[in-house]
This record gives C-alpha cells, structure tokens and sequence, in this order.
C-alpha cells in the first residue's frame, strides 16, 4: 500500500479508538479498498464478522472477486437477484456453527444474521439506491446498518468519494470520525475541472 493509504489506515484504526462510526472519504481510486481489506483482517482475527454493503448488484461482481482472492471460502455473497433457495442457504449458514466471516451484500444483507459482527462497511454510502421505496418494508439500508452497528457493539466505515450532506455534517461535528484520501493511488492525475 502506499504512504498516503497507510496514513489513511492508521488515521481510521485512531478514529475507532475513539468513535464507533468513520467516514473514508477518498476521491475515485484512491484505494478505500485496499484499506477496507486491512480493516476486515484486523476484525477476523480478532474473530469478529463484517458485513460489506455496496448500493448496486453490478459494482458486487469487480468487488467479490478481489475479496475472494483475499478471503476465499470465507467470503458469502447475497443479494437480491438470487433465487430464494441460495438466500435461503445463506441465511442458514449465518446461523450454523461455521457462517461466513464475511459478507457482501446490497441493501437487504442488512437483515442477515450476524453472530459477533465487528465491522459494518458500507461503500459509496451518499448513494440513494440504499433507500428502498418499493415494496415494504420501506428503510435506508445506511442508516439500518448504523443503527445494527450500535446495537451490536460493532463499528461501520462509511466510504465515498462524494459523502452525503448528513454524513459529512456529522463528521463535521465530531460525532464520527473523518479520514480523507486526497490522492489516487499510483500518483494518477485527478481530472482537470473547469
């Protein structure tokens, strides 16, 4: 990793010393993932779950696969364009004797039994795709997670490039904490705007 992404992870390892929410804001390839990864290994060894939440199905495919070859069998995938059987599969194996340590997830993996949850991710947390209208149940799957987070003693990274307004005034406030990523990974040239 380079100089500016172990800054990153040390600064938001600081942060949950002494909050139980953090938000990575990092501009578009900056590499939150990589510092999502180190904090995911920091909560298996610890012997704690994560539950990885991303808005869309199509950013899941380019994620799982890096995380699977980090993670391997430990890695669960659920989300809502799977038959109801591999849901249901899933959601017995979260309450066997060996569930998955990880789980990545859209908006209703927020539902899924957790057993020692230590870490709630949730990636490009400003999305509006995390707020279902239709059907009922309505909720923000966002703000489930940071509520299941509390409830579970757990801590929730909340990463962007673009932090919605409530999430940038609270870490504004120091009600989470705030970690930013100026750079792209590589020293890649950010876009010139006019």
């Amino acid at each position: 990793s380079s100089p500016a992404q172990q800054c990153a992870y040390d600064e938001t390892v600081a942060a949950f010393a002494e909050r139980d929410t953090c938000l990575l804001h990092g501009v578009t390839s900056s590499g939150k993932t990589e510092i999502s990864i180190r904090l995911i290994q920091d909560q298996l060894e610890r012997g704690r779950q994560v539950l990885y939440m991303l808005p869309e199905i199509v950013l899941t495919a380019q994620l799982v696969e890096r995380l699977k070859r980090v993670f391997g069998d430990r890695l669960g995938v659920y989300h809502s364009k799977y038959p109801d059987a591999e849901r249901v599969e899933v959601w017995q194996k979260q309450l066997s004797e060996q569930p998955y340590d990880i789980i990545v997830g859209v908006r209703s993996s927020v539902f899924l039994p957790f057993q020692r949850l230590g870490l709630v991710i949730i990636d490009e947390e400003h999305e509006t795709s995390f707020k279902q209208q239709d059907p009922a149940p309505r909720y923000h799957a966002r703000n489930v997670g940071l509520v299941i987070a509390r409830q579970t003693g757990a801590k929730t990274l909340l990463g962007t490039a673009t932090p919605s307004l409530e999430s940038y005034y609270n870490a504004q406030c120091g009600r989470y904490g705030l970690v930013t990523l100026s750079e792209r990974y590589g020293s890649v040239r950010m876009p010139r705007v006019e």
